[in-house]
């Protein structure tokens, strides 16, 4: 049976959606408020560029994967009322805290879907813009994935990644790596009252692919003009591929 990463453990790729669940059902309550802690706040930084290089001007009709509690999803409304938006996580309780909160808006025609981007089938339905931010990192099965976001897009649409990275200095490789692996797991236990949650959020930043890795699996995926924007903190990374 196939092996996918959950953590610095190999596990079933076929248990990974049912762990991976787990977790954020553990942390919903408490994910936005930990996303501060952990970055310091610079996650909102780095959330507005991201939605700046969408060029959401352009742009009809837009899938967030892995929408988790809604902060992507949301700025991608603000930054054009006119888009046709559809939500898309696995977990149940991300959903629902994400459509409260534009339901707190008067938002109310968005398309909530409650499954993994690799078996999204959506019937007739494709995308102009596809972004997933924090969440490239969990998905089960990449290649199938990459491949159906692929087959989602419209022609001259574009799909954007934001997720962590490791730094490129060794030494700060090293803090960042004492960081994720020993500091968060504490503040989730201090914060969210869940030291495991954190630590598999932790493990899964360390086993993540590096930017190069990613860009390589986006041109097989056939994604073309490919760009990696490594952020000021070198601590994250966008990319950016295109349909043609």
């Amino acid at each position: 049976m196939s092996k996918a990463k959950f953590g610095y453990k190999d596990i079933n790729k076929s248990d990974k959606p049912k762990e991976v669940n787990k977790i954020f059902t553990s942390v919903s309550n408490r994910y936005d408020l930990m996303n501060d802690f952990m970055s310091f706040g610079l996650h909102r930084v780095w959330k507005r560029q991201f939605i700046k290089l969408c060029n959401l001007s352009s742009k009809k009709k837009v899938l967030d994967i892995a929408c988790g509690t809604g902060d992507i999803s949301i700025a991608l409304y603000k930054e054009n009322k006119e888009i046709e938006l559809t939500c898309l996580d696995p977990n149940p309780d991300m959903i629902e805290i994400c459509k409260e909160k534009f339901i707190n808006k008067g938002k109310v025609d968005v398309n909530y879907q409650i499954q993994g981007i690799e078996d999204f089938l959506p019937n007739k339905q494709t995308f102009d813009l596809i972004t997933v931010a924090f969440g490239f990192r969990n998905f089960t099965d990449h290649n199938k994935a990459l491949t159906n976001i692929f087959r989602l897009l419209n022609p001259g649409g574009s799909f954007i990644i934001m997720d962590f990275k490791r730094p490129r200095g060794k030494l700060y490789s090293k803090l960042f790596e004492f960081y994720t692996l020993n500091i968060i797991p504490k503040i989730g236990k201090f914060v969210a009252k869940d030291e495991n949650s954190y630590r598999y959020l932790g493990e899964s930043i360390q086993t993540y692919f590096s930017p190069t890795e990613i860009k390589d699996m986006l041109d097989r995926a056939g994604f073309e003009n490919i760009k990696i924007i490594n952020l000021l903190e070198d601590v994250a990374t966008i990319h950016i591929g295109q349909k043609s």
